[in-house]
């Protein structure tokens, strides 16, 4: 095991590409692990089908972060471009502006549909959910139960796949933070409160790399390998990590099966918790490892002959 510090990042994504390149940029040694082996990027890459470019998921850049505004324009330069805006959904067969704009809402759903949307959020406000506790019972309080109906459920649910009921009210306050129907309303009005920043879902601008986001990641692992301290390794998964008395030892494996083993001063993991927690070894004790994989499904209910549901 060597004695000189030296880094592995486990995942070639934004969070392990970019803690690569600020640790190679200021002359640490340092190791990037890659499941994938094709692509750097994670969920931001962009793959290349029939000569086009297709991202997977839409990624804008915006930060209020002068630091993270700097390394994106360090990274890609003249390829980091800056774009307007423009987001619509699809309902009843029409496109909406998001975030919803009265005058928009009231042309496509009509009065009486409008009216019952804003008659919901202020019984929301009325009668909230006391403690929210999934994404339905917090996008209720913040935009009535109505508009989670007409779009926030069937929205959400056909892309993360699962059940609001099932998604924590925390990852709701992470991803829609400080917005709701008044403010939104406030904001299209021009009465916006006294002192009040811009909330991140109104923004009117963001950056965009020239040829997709996976671009950035790209270009990102290219300066990582051009300062010499960097090494990228696709195909390589990693399945064991076990710290010892001068380090870690890293173990990963390829999708044909051939096994590598690595060592490094420490280690930088981007992995989902769970999977992080698979990797250790000696493996952590039952407890820790339950609480973050996602409970078992309920057993399926039994249907008597009258079609009624038997618990």
């Amino acid at each position: 095991m060597t004695s000189s510090p030296s880094v592995l990042c486990v995942g070639a994504g934004p969070a392990g590409l970019t803690a690569a390149y600020v640790l190679a940029e200021r002359g640490c040694p340092v190791t990037v692990l890659e499941a994938d082996p094709h692509y750097v990027g994670g969920i931001s890459r962009t793959v290349v089908h029939d000569g086009y470019c297709c991202d997977i998921g839409g990624h804008r850049f915006y930060s209020k972060n002068a630091e993270i505004r700097a390394l994106w324009h360090e990274i890609l330069g003249d390829d980091l471009l800056t774009r307007t805006r423009r987001s619509r959904i699809m309902y009843r067969g029409r496109f909406f502006d998001y975030p919803l704009r009265p005058l928009s809402a009231l042309a496509g759903l009509g009065w009486a549909e409008t009216v019952r949307c804003i008659a919901s959020y202020f019984r929301s406000v009325a009668c909230p959910v006391r403690e929210p506790r999934n994404f339905e019972d917090w996008v209720c309080n913040s935009f009535g139960r109505r508009l989670y109906e007409i779009f926030f459920r069937s929205y959400t649910e056909k892309v993360w796949g699962m059940s609001c009921k099932e998604i924590s009210a925390n990852w709701a306050r992470q991803r829609i933070r400080d917005f709701s129907l008044g403010e939104a309303l406030r904001h299209a009005l021009g009465l916006r409160r006294n002192g009040a920043g811009l909330v991140k879902t109104l923004i009117g601008e963001f950056h965009y790399p020239r040829r997709g986001p996976g671009m950035m990641w790209e270009r990102c692992a290219e300066r990582i390998l051009a300062t010499g301290r960097g090494t990228l390794i696709l195909d390589a998964r990693v399945v064991a990590l076990s710290l010892g008395g001068a380090g870690w030892r890293i173990r990963s494996s390829s999708a044909s099966g051939v096994t590598r083993d690595y060592e490094a001063t420490d280690v930088v993991s981007s992995a989902p918790l769970p999977h992080l927690m698979a990797m250790l070894d000696p493996p952590p004790p039952p407890p820790p490892l339950g609480c973050l994989l996602p409970p078992p499904p309920p057993p399926p209910r039994r249907r008597g002959r009258s079609g009624l549901a038997l618990s």
